[in-house]
């Protein structure tokens, strides 16, 4: 009965993750030819080139492993990233399964059935590697199509080898978050540490790959493990010793999870500090930050925000310190070269592209990560407070869109200033009124996904998260594709990261900019009409 009501609750992550996973997968191996093209000696100097790209990027994917075939180039370009998107999925489930659950009140009532709690775990944990293993098999089974429809079918027991770590490694990013889970007090800071942890991990891994001084030490991180597993390459390694060994670290986590879960108190965390006796308060707090309702809430969640601005600062600098090396290999690239065509600057054109390319990607996961936010409230019976004290519901809606503007301004402007500084350190002239026009522009670009958000949240609340995820990586995936396929300009137009532009380089895509304030105004229309008259947690 658990089984089949927690493969409930993963149907909707269930079908996005596949449908990103696949689609993507066949997509790019439709798209290999007519990136490399046909000829022997293209391909080994495309071949060539990814190499030196692939060093590049590393502190994102493993090295690439014979790029210049099509099971190379798809073991790079998709299951490369496929780290990425499972483990986010993992870290959402990780955290709410149990903690999710409990906030929203069904626990109580399971364990009252009666269920052991060591049961419970079990059934919510199975019925999420049973969703992931489905999402895989979608995944690899596109992929193979595509592959085969390239007439470059890819070898079946590589791409069972490449599941298989995956399944291994999702599960255990799903232990880890589970067990975090017992020792927070809320699936928010359940999530949270819960995503700084996989992050470190994550970072530990990609930057071991070319630091000594760290390649010593990443055997802790999980993403190790995956990356020991390329059987897709062309004389690429299979380690099932590094897949089984994932596979039992993943089970010994959940059992811990399971061990912790027993022992700790409904609504508390598994550890919990010690009362301390103060006396009693009887004022309201002199903050006068508390007193603003819009800053209020940026003050809520002030730490968070700080590490978001401070890991954008540190990103920026590290790309854009690539600039240089950057623009000589795009130069030398013809299918990259056409990202960057008639710029007469290629050091500017490439800033443009990679950083302020991965900047709104950034700023979308902020974006859904407050939207997140908002649909937890209604779960853990925050928004009953605010709405009893009383507050008008539209006010609310409001005041949560500013929220989401005011913060994206900070990081956003955080972002554009180190990479200001840093590309002026290295001689590259980017200009003040270009550099300030591509930042003003990621601000209605974050708010059109908090208005989509608020108008899904007040119809599918459950699915808004994946559903806004999902199109966000389709979204990303549309700008690199739709030129490669030579798709028509409206699918192009479908994706909100082609609706931004490239303001750095090429001004103001006005088509694009009057699409998003018509998606922002009728998305927020949606959501506040839909907030005012439905019944909250519903």
């Amino acid at each position: 009965m658990m089984l089949r009501i927690g493969l409930r609750f993963h149907r909707t992550g269930m079908i996005a993750t596949a449908a990103i996973g696949g689609l993507n997968g066949m997509l790019q191996s439709l798209g290999f030819k007519a990136i490399v093209g046909n000829s022997e000696a293209a391909r080994q100097q495309f071949g060539l080139q990814m190499q030196v790209l692939g060093r590049q990027v590393s502190y994102l994917v493993p090295l690439p492993v014979h790029p210049e075939t099509l099971a190379g180039y798809v073991q790079w370009r998709v299951f490369g990233f496929f780290p990425l998107i499972f483990g986010f999925w993992a870290l959402m489930a990780g955290s709410g399964v149990i903690r999710g659950d409990e906030e929203r009140g069904l626990l109580e009532l399971w364990l009252a059935s009666p269920i052991s709690r060591a049961r419970l775990t079990a059934a919510r944990s199975g019925a999420f590697i049973i969703a992931v293993s489905g999402a895989i098999v979608v995944a690899c089974v596109l992929t193979a199509f595509g592959a085969n429809a390239a007439a470059s079918p890819v070898p079946i027991d590589g791409l069972l080898a490449d599941g298989a770590a995956l399944l291994a490694l999702t599960a255990a990013c799903f232990g880890i978050a589970l067990l975090i889970a017992q020792f927070a007090d809320s699936r928010r800071v359940a999530a949270g540490v819960s995503a700084i942890v996989l992050l470190g991990l994550f970072l530990l891994n990609s930057f071991g790959r070319t630091l000594d001084g760290l390649a010593r030490v990443r055997g802790i991180s999980p993403f190790f493990y995956s990356d020991r597993v390329n059987g897709l390459s062309p004389g690429g390694h299979v380690d099932w010793v590094s897949t089984i060994e994932l596979a039992l670290a993943a089970l010994v986590l959940i059992v811990l999870a399971g061990i912790a879960f027993a022992r700790r108190d409904l609504g508390s965390g598994l550890v919990r500090r010690r009362p301390v006796e103060r006396p009693p308060v009887t004022e309201a707090s002199r903050n006068p930050l508390l007193r603003v309702p819009l800053l209020a809430t940026i003050y809520e969640q002030r730490v968070g925000l700080l590490a978001w601005m401070l890991s954008i600062a540190l990103l920026a600098l590290f790309m854009t310190s690539l600039a240089k090396s950057l623009a000589d290999l795009v130069n030398s690239i013809p299918v990259f070269r056409a990202y960057v065509a008639g710029q007469a600057d290629l050091n500017r054109a490439v800033i443009s592209a990679f950083w302020f390319g991965t900047l709104p990607l950034l700023l979308a996961v902020f974006a859904i990560t407050q939207v997140s936010r908002w649909t937890a409230e209604e779960t853990d019976g925050r928004l009953e407070m605010v709405l009893s004290q009383p507050a008008a519901r539209w006010r609310v809606a409001l005041e949560r869109e500013g929220a989401l503007l005011v913060a994206t301004t900070l990081i956003a402007t955080v972002g554009s200033l180190v990479t200001f500084w840093a590309a002026d350190a290295q001689g590259i002239s980017l200009g003040v009124g270009p550099i300030v026009l591509a930042t003003a522009l990621l601000l209605p670009f974050g708010l059109t996904f908090g208005s989509l958000g608020a108008a899904l949240a007040g119809w599918i609340p459950r699915a808004t998260v994946l559903l806004l995820s999902g199109y966000a990586v389709v979204a990303y995936f549309l700008t690199q594709l739709a030129p490669l396929f030579r798709w028509p300009g409206w699918v192009e137009n479908v994706s909100v990261f082609y609706l931004y532009g490239t303001p750095l380089t090429t001004g103001v895509y006005w088509t694009g900019f009057w699409i998003l304030v018509a998606v922002i105004g009728i998305g927020m229309t949606v959501g506040l009409w839909s907030f005012q008259r439905r019944d909250i947690g519903r």
